[in-house]
């Protein structure tokens, strides 16, 4: 009889801990479905899109200064002085379908500030035109592989442009972001005028906002005492050599 009662009471033991168990992973389960359905968006938002009727020529025809950025793993985390990028449209298409020379450069933050320049290195194919849509990667790889780069929203008048690595697909508690890493990374406010107007950058960061985007990701971009050593010349494709 003892023994009976020994057993049954395993037993009984064995069915609470697996009901204890049971009941403990659901609950965690519960939590996080609370959790993720209560607080987090559907990145990317359904409606979200890019600009319409874009002007690629006017665009690419004076200099963008980046006045905030989002940090990714193709960016030095220390490089965010006189951040500026020229666009220049080519006469015909490289061998990989590239119809735009990118350059971009950028200074470290600590003195004597290390000028990175991309030179001739990187590239972009227009995607869609008219929808701001391109691809941008180095130009001697494939234009399959190359990531996306889409304008968000262009005024030219106003002198500002949003630019994302695509669109933001991973959620936030703050909204959608786009990834860390090379391609579909990526988020970055321009003006055409170098100095940082802080009317204009927070109209360009409400828009975001208003797009879905998560702006907590942003960096400030120092635009102050760049001499003509960290800005180079208009297009500067030709002399521009690659620091990394």
């Amino acid at each position: 009889c003892f023994f009976s009662i020994v057993v049954h009471f395993q037993a009984y033991r064995r069915r609470a801990s697996v009901m204890y168990t049971m009941q403990f992973v659901a609950h965690i389960l519960g939590l996080l479905l609370v959790s993720s359905s209560g607080t987090l968006p559907t990145c990317p938002p359904a409606d979200f899109d890019t600009v319409r009727n874009f002007d690629l020529s006017v665009f690419a025809a004076k200099r963008w200064y980046i006045q905030e950025q989002m940090q990714v793993s193709a960016v030095p985390s220390h490089a965010h002085f006189c951040i500026h990028a020229d666009y220049k449209q080519l006469d015909k298409k490289t061998f990989w379908g590239y119809d735009i020379q990118v350059h971009n450069v950028a200074a470290d933050d600590a003195p004597p500030h290390k000028v990175r320049d991309s030179g001739t290195f990187i590239c972009a194919k227009t995607v869609d035109a008219t929808a701001g849509k391109l691809a941008v990667g180095p130009c001697f790889l494939p234009s399959f592989l190359a990531g996306p780069y889409w304008v968000i929203a262009y005024s030219e008048s106003e002198g500002y442009a949003l630019i994302s690595g695509g669109a933001p697909t991973h959620s936030t508690e703050n909204g959608c972001r786009t990834g860390l890493g090379v391609n579909n990374a990526g988020l970055w406010i321009f003006t055409r005028a170098q100095a940082r107007k802080k009317a204009l950058v927070q109209k360009v960061r409400q828009i975001a906002i208003d797009k879905g985007f998560d702006v907590s990701v942003l960096e400030h971009v120092n635009q102050t005492g760049c001499s003509a050593t960290y800005l180079g010349s208009n297009h500067g494709i030709e002399s521009a050599t690659l620091t990394v």
